[in-house]
């Protein structure tokens, strides 16, 4: 199954850049000073360091290490909001995508006024889309990357995350809508007709914009006359 996502996360790459201008208000100073490399093993500035170099480097379990670790020893440190970003962009990009999905919640929890929230929004949206399974399985992953796009397009409406979450969700709408699909078809094999009319109906009202499956019509039309007919 192809999926409607762009190389992820997105625009992350400079994400970390972003931050430390917004967040850390470090300005035109950047985000070390000239002498960040030769401080101490394990001190804030050095685990930051490592933590973005190994990050840079696709080295994400490395950089997981780092960030965890500077969360866990330094909290109030001015690096810690980066560390705890860059934690959550390691785990996803390492396709951790449950531990990626927990820390944009973290981060969403502790700065809910954040001027990044919506790609944190975004992101947490994108962590259960990639877990989206086959239409034949449970679909709750599925179901809450839809009310995670849906929360970005309404929140933020003007986001650049917008157009992207939109095409994502149409794909996770289409994926229930099929899910559902395939459950009234197997009541319809069974002669279960009531059954299986209660599922086209509940795709009729949930799903108005989603093309149905072609068969549905069908199935519907023998339905509605067998119970007619008193069969």
């Amino acid at each position: 199954m192809m999926r409607s996502d762009a190389k992820m996360p997105l625009r992350a790459g400079r994400s970390w850049l972003v931050l430390g201008l917004l967040l850390f208000g470090l300005g035109g100073c950047g985000w070390f000073s000239s002498d960040t490399k030769n401080e101490p093993e394990g001190s804030a500035e050095a685990l930051i360091q490592e933590g973005l170099d190994a990050y840079q480097r696709a080295k994400y379990e490395k950089a997981v290490e780092a960030f965890q670790t500077l969360k866990d020893r330094y909290p109030y440190s001015q690096y810690a909001i980066l560390a705890e970003l860059k934690l959550a962009d390691s785990y996803y990009l390492n396709k951790d995508y449950e531990l990626a999905a927990a820390g944009y919640k973290e981060f969403e929890r502790l700065h809910p006024a954040n001027e990044v929230i919506p790609y944190i929004v975004f992101q947490q949206a994108m962590s259960y889309f990639k877990q989206m399974p086959t239409i034949d399985r449970d679909q709750s992953r599925t179901n809450l990357a839809v009310k995670e796009f849906d929360r970005l397009i309404k929140s933020f409406p003007q986001s650049e995350y917008v157009p992207q979450a939109k095409a994502n969700r149409d794909e996770a709408l289409k994926n229930l809508a099929t899910h559902e699909f395939l459950i009234g078809e197997f009541y319809f094999k069974k002669g279960d007709c009531q059954a299986a009319l209660g599922r086209f109906a509940f795709i009729d009202k949930n799903y108005p914009d989603i093309p149905p499956p072609p068969k549905m019509a069908g199935y519907r039309e023998i339905c509605q006359k067998k119970i007619t007919a008193g069969k």
